[in-house]
């Protein structure tokens, strides 16, 4: 028997077909696959970028100090196998540099709690803003970033393995870098 589909219910029909198999490539990350590169103790893969700063307040002064903010949004998981997970010190990992210039303050957010520490739970895959904070004498790096003329560098490393990954200004996102 026979079917019969008038043009309008052919493309509503197509349109469905077409978004599910978009879709299909979105189930990838739901998934317990390894994500970016096995660092030993986590996996992890970098990925946007964005840049803000405090500005001035409403009465025209700049009251506790400038400060200009790099967030990488950084995606990491316990591999399985670790039956207690440790918090990971992002100092000891995470490396942000503008021009060569490492920037060393992290501010608890998104990703980073209890000093700068990223806490995971067993397989857990938590993704989030690491918030690289640049103080007044850090100025001109902010601007050269604002400029697009700096270049950023983010390296995830431990004994294990490095990984390194160039800001595209263009795209906005953190690019690996072959070595």
């Amino acid at each position: 028997m026979a079917m019969k589909m008038d043009r309008r219910a052919f493309l509503k029909a197509s349109a469905a077909v077409a978004m599910a198999v978009s879709m299909t490539g979105l189930l990838g990350g739901c998934s317990d696959r390894a994500i970016g590169t096995d660092f030993g103790l986590f996996q992890a893969t970098a990925g946007k970028a964005m840049g803000k700063n405090n500005g001035v307040d409403f009465g025209g002064t700049a009251g506790a100090g400038w400060e200009g903010y790099i967030n990488v949004w950084v995606r990491i998981k316990e591999p399985s196998g670790i039956k207690k997970p440790q918090p990971i010190p992002a100092k000891g990992y995470f490396f942000l540099k503008i021009d060569g210039e490492l920037i060393k303050n992290y501010t608890d957010g998104d990703l980073l709690e209890d000093g700068g520490k990223i806490n995971l739970t067993q397989g857990q895959i938590k993704e989030g803003w690491m918030r690289f904070t640049l103080k007044n004498d850090q100025k001109k790096l902010y601007e050269a970033v604002v400029a697009q003329k700096a270049e950023v560098t983010f390296t995830i490393s431990s004994p294990s393995a490095t990984e390194v990954y160039k800001l595209d200004y263009e795209t906005e996102t953190f690019v690996k870098q072959t070595v």
